[in-house]
């Protein structure tokens, strides 16, 4: 009898044992958990955290024996909660698609919000002021929860929410910290999400304020190119309006003048032809050119507006000069921006001297030279160096897109372009071509 009376005794020793080894074990359980979701959560990227969020809710719920949880947020202290990522068990009702903690839990979510936990293992453990949260628990059959704060840095942004419906629920300190940090993680990744997100968004709106920017400085420049010739029309008719108000005593004269507005009317057409071209995506096809005969027409076409600004323009082509491979359009521009910017240079520079040259001639075995030299002021050492980078500018209303155009063609013809300062006053353009070789000449000889 003293031997069962003693086994009496040990009996409830054994059942408080392992009642105090279970939620030890759980809690155990519960932190691996909570180490794998911290891993998770680092390697999930911006697109991929709402995923994870509702996944880890399922095995967080899962492990603890919930029924429902979800996760409500908010995207500053003055906007509405919102519920954002929600897990429920079948059978479980979910919560209303349009279920706003503020305005159904205003009590209880402010509460929450101002970094408090709302935590029972009971329908009366519920405090009983909040009377918001007592009757939502009444009305919808809780039978236990959970309603932690989330943290990022140091304000809180939501809040996470973990339910049971069919039983209560004891919530052991330990495992509540475990909880927390959990919804800790959840409230980091989201917060390094929504970062990403608005950084995605500036790059975005900085991508499209460039692409304006650049469309319009490339219209600008198209207007300035348009515009050279244009004048030059405009130059020429009005001399041969002058000359036909005077009875038209020099034909020669007129007649050289429309020949030269027919010409620039024909390259301003070519000028639109070609960005038309451009915007296509079309290959351009390069034949072999005679460079000296190709400077020479631009030296014409440019030659009233030189007249106009009372420029010197110098031409010297090296009879020994060989054709080159290229698109005649593009090389004719190279020359033209160049011819331009010279002329800007001696405008600045206020000397009586006005003087461009422009020289042809042989560089070294395979290649051509084109330099364009004026007696301008000179290049400013702060741009020297940059001055074939975009909007790049010496010019108080320059765009900075003609050297850059001009290195963009050269390049792509297989030449170099550069300045260099003279050894007196003003600055040297030059850029090499590569001189066509003889099947290329052949063949755009039979092409002409």
């Amino acid at each position: 009898m003293p031997r069962m009376a003693d086994q009496r005794k040990t009996q409830p020793t054994r059942d408080r044992t392992s009642r105090s080894i279970r939620p030890r074990r759980e809690i155990d359980r519960f932190e691996s958990l909570v180490s794998e979701l911290s891993a998770a959560m680092t390697r999930a990227s911006a697109h991929e955290v709402d995923r994870e969020i509702e996944l880890w809710l399922g095995k967080i719920s899962q492990a603890l024996g919930l029924d429902r949880s979800g996760i409500y947020e908010r995207d500053s202290s003055s906007d509405p909660v919102r519920t954002t990522h929600t897990w429920k068990r079948p059978n479980i009702p979910p919560l209303p698609r349009d279920f706003d903690p503020g305005k159904v839990l205003k009590r209880t979510t402010e509460y929450v919000l101002a970094g408090n936990q709302l935590v029972f293992s009971s329908p009366t453990g519920v405090p009983a002021e909040l009377t918001d949260a007592r009757d939502f628990v009444a009305q919808y059959g809780l039978k236990a929860s959970a309603i932690i704060p989330m943290w990022a840095g140091d304000q809180v942004i939501g809040a996470a929410g973990f339910d049971r419906f069919r039983a209560a629920r004891e919530w052991p300190s330990k495992l509540l910290d475990q909880l927390t940090l959990a919804v800790r993680l959840f409230g980091s990744a989201i917060e390094r999400k929504q970062s990403e997100i608005a950084l995605q968004a500036a790059r975005s709106e900085l991508r499209i304020a460039s692409r304006r920017n650049m469309m319009s400085q490339l219209v600008a420049s198209l207007v300035h190119e348009i515009n050279q010739p244009l004048g030059a029309i405009l130059s020429n008719l009005g001399g041969v309006t002058r000359l036909l108000s005077q009875k038209n005593t020099e034909p020669a004269m007129a007649l050289a003048a429309v020949s030269d507005a027919i010409e620039d009317t024909k390259r301003t057409a070519e000028i639109i032809r070609r960005v038309r071209f451009m915007f296509k995506g079309h290959a351009e096809r390069k034949i072999a050119i005679g460079i000296g005969e190709l400077v020479t027409e631009v030296t014409k076409l440019i030659a009233s507006e030189a007249a106009l600004r009372k420029i010197l323009m110098r031409v010297e082509i090296s009879p020994f000069v060989k054709r080159v491979v290229g698109d005649r359009v593009q090389l004719q521009q190279c020359v033209l921006n160049l011819l331009i910017n010279a002329f800007d240079a001696v405008r600045d520079g206020n000397s009586d001297r006005r003087e461009v040259a422009i020289t042809v001639a042989s560089e070294k075995t395979g290649w051509v030279r084109i330099s364009v030299c004026d007696n301008g002021p000179g290049i400013a050492p702060s741009v020297a160096n940059r001055l074939f980078e975009p909007f790049v500018t010496t010019k108080s209303e320059g765009m900075g897109l003609g050297l850059l155009l001009t290195r963009s063609i050269v390049e792509q013809h297989g030449g170099r372009v550069w300045a260099a300062p003279n050894p007196e006053r003003g600055t040297t353009f030059a850029f090499t071509l590569p001189i066509a070789q003889r099947k290329q000449s052949r063949a755009a000889k039979n092409h002409q």
